[in-house]
């Protein structure tokens, strides 16, 4: 039979090894990030019609413009996406948009009635979504579909922009 002391020190020894592997996984992700930062560049302007919106280590702000807007793809790790659809118009087979969310966050925009779609797949670990929206029970309204993962982050829709004075 081994004694509580002995007990204690393999316990601390298992306590040790997992804080290395945690933390070699942080400076991995890290480094990752960091080469991404210069080997990936967004496709984003307020009249793209199909985004590809990166922010790593930074903020990035769209309001689209966009006539038809059909979506695209959102990345954020270690930053925050602000992208406003209120000026955009939606694509007759609406709006896909497919995120990847790391240690960061994206506020989603969008004008009221308009609907958020997220049961085809947003797997949310360790972060968040908060859906504010207002819609209407009208099945016509414009909907927002989105998709992908989002860890230890969190992603926001709603219909006021959180950089704009509430009226």
């Amino acid at each position: 039979m081994s004694s509580p002391t002995a007990r204690r020190n393999k316990v601390g020894v298992v306590f040790r090894f997992l804080f290395k592997v945690v933390r070699a996984g942080f400076v991995a992700l890290f480094a990752a990030a960091l080469a991404a930062k210069f080997l990936l560049e967004s496709n984003a302007e307020p009249q793209t019609e199909e985004i590809d919106l990166i922010a790593i280590f930074e903020g990035q702000k769209l309001i689209s413009t966009a006539e038809p807007f059909y979506g695209g793809k959102v990345t954020s790790v270690f930053g925050g996406v602000l992208l406003d659809l209120r000026r955009a118009t939606p694509a007759p087979t609406g709006i896909h948009i497919d995120l990847t969310v790391i240690m960061g966050g994206v506020s989603l925009v969008v004008p009221e009635g308009w609907r958020v779609n997220t049961t085809s797949g947003l797997n949310v670990l360790a972060g968040g979504y908060d859906d504010q929206t207002r819609t209407t029970a009208d099945e016509d309204v414009p909907t927002v579909t989105l998709k992908g993962s989002v860890i230890m982050g969190g992603v926001q829709a709603t219909t006021k922009s959180p950089v704009e004075p509430v009226e």
